[in-house]
């Protein structure tokens, strides 16, 4: 490989580096369009201030031609910059290469002021240029290894020296010139730093976070699957307490009347009487054996993307008014829930039919559903949001209970139900009201990474 080409890519590989290191939204906001209209009507201004103003051909000397010449280049590339910028995100590689230029032009244009003020004057456009120096360093973060800003500035102060008026100004560029690159890389390699040292707090923040939430998760999931194993014997408690009560009730009546019936019927309905109370005693002891253990049934992992086509279907042909969309983000297409389909079915039906009821008196226009993957945990994040009326600001504060509602013929137990459904899978479920009208259900649930 040739000395040439080795240099290239080491030059190709340091720039991509640089635009890496960059914090796009703030160059954009910095370089944005009104920015650059209020620079280029300021700075003319200034100039005919340094120039006209009582005392200032004395102190600066400035001939206002030649310098508004030189400021010129520099406003028509900012304004040149922002206009194609103008409501963009992102900036591509030749963007930033003419970003790169339009720095340059516009500390050649400070350099410029320099040469041609007398010496007093000069040393105020040599203060404005440290400051200039300064402040793109930092905004670009400017460094050895990446010294592409500082390169453009070598450039402008070098052909700005060109236009020096005395022997003084050649000795101003001297030391202002080596302080201002300087001042660039020490600014440059202080943002640097500072963004390694968020990153890693970012980093051990998500990590803690992380960890915290799996935690949680075990235990709700151990508490959570205990109580519905618990609940589901209320089916046949409920059973057996009825039957007991029926032969408790005959049995009353035959203490008022004993010979109603055969002695092998009475003996009958002591025995089922027993019996009764026998199955309760096994069911109240295996429910304290279910309290004190967790009880071990690993969840189902659950394509989301037909689960919520399914229920914008279903309740958009119960509200042909109500406008719900899905949205589903790339790695967000699969949770882990307990009960499968059928339970995360039911909780996304609950809370979009909640979204689309309102508070029985004015419903929601829209819904939109969007699943993607919350970044600090990597679990599941369901987002449900209308523009409906929203919740009242008591019930934000309370808990979620069962029977409490603001509908005047609900229950209150589809929001509770779904809560209780999410915390047995692992997960949580949060409630925001939106700004300015609407609220927010924020689901998150473990998912399996694929």
């Amino acid at each position: 490989m040739s000395l040439l080409v080795r240099w290239r890519r080491l030059v190709h590989e340091s720039f991509k580096h640089w635009v890496r290191s960059q914090d796009t939204h703030e160059v954009l906001a910095a370089s944005s369009l009104r920015a650059w209209l209020l620079s280029a009507l300021i700075m003319p201004a200034v100039l005919a201030l340094a120039t006209w103003a009582p005392g200032a051909e004395r102190f600066f000397g400035l001939p206002f031609v030649k310098a508004l010449a030189c400021l010129a280049p520099s406003m028509a590339l900012g304004v040149g910059f922002a206009l194609l910028h103008r409501g963009r995100q992102r900036i591509e590689t030749w963007g930033w290469l003419y970003l790169l230029t339009g720095t340059a032009a516009l500390q050649f244009s400070l350099a410029a002021l320099m040469s041609l003020a007398v010496m007093p004057g000069a040393m105020v456009f040599a203060a404005v240029l440290l400051f200039v120096a300064g402040y793109y360093g930092r905004l670009h973060r400017v460094a050895p290894s990446q010294p592409f800003v500082a390169l453009g500035s070598v450039v402008a102060l070098g052909l700005a020296a060109l236009m020096a008026r005395t022997d003084d100004h050649l000795a101003l560029f001297a030391v202002m010139g080596p302080l201002a690159i300087i001042l660039e890389m020490y600014t440059g390699a202080f943002a640097l730093k500072h963004d390694q040292a968020r990153a890693e707090a970012e980093q051990l923040r998500a990590a803690v976070q992380a960890q915290i939430l799996e935690q949680q998760e075990r235990d709700v999931g151990r508490l959570s699957q205990a109580m519905v194993q618990i609940l589901g014997y209320n089916h046949d408690i409920n059973n057996t307490l009825m039957s007991v009560s029926a032969a408790a009730d005959m049995l009353s009546v035959m203490g008022v009347q004993r010979n109603t019936l055969p002695r092998a019927e009475f003996e009958e309905l002591v025995r089922e009487l027993n019996e009764g109370l026998a199955r309760i005693r096994e069911m109240v002891i295996e429910i304290r054996q279910k309290g004190r253990r967790s009880v071990n049934s690993e969840p189902e992992n659950v394509h989301v993307v037909p689960v919520l086509e399914s229920v914008r279907t279903s309740l958009g042909w119960r509200f042909p008014d109500v406008n719900i969309q899905v949205k589903v983000e790339d790695q967000a297409s699969h949770a882990l829930v307990r009960g499968g389909v059928t339970t995360l079915r039911r909780v996304v039906e609950n809370l979009v039919l909640n979204a689309c009821e309102g508070d029985g008196k004015q419903g929601a226009a829209t819904v939109n559903i969007l699943a993607r993957t919350e970044p600090y945990s990597g679990r599941l994040e369901l987002l449900i949001a209308d523009d409906g009326p929203g919740f009242p600001p008591d019930k934000l504060r309370a808990p979620i209970e069962g029977l409490s509602t603001t509908k005047p013929n609900g229950t209150g137990l589809g929001l509770y139900t779904s809560e209780c459904l999410i915390r047995a899978s692992g997960g949580t479920l949060e409630r925001h009201n939106r700004i300015p009208a609407g609220a927010q259900l924020r689901i998150l649930l473990p998912r399996e990474l694929r």
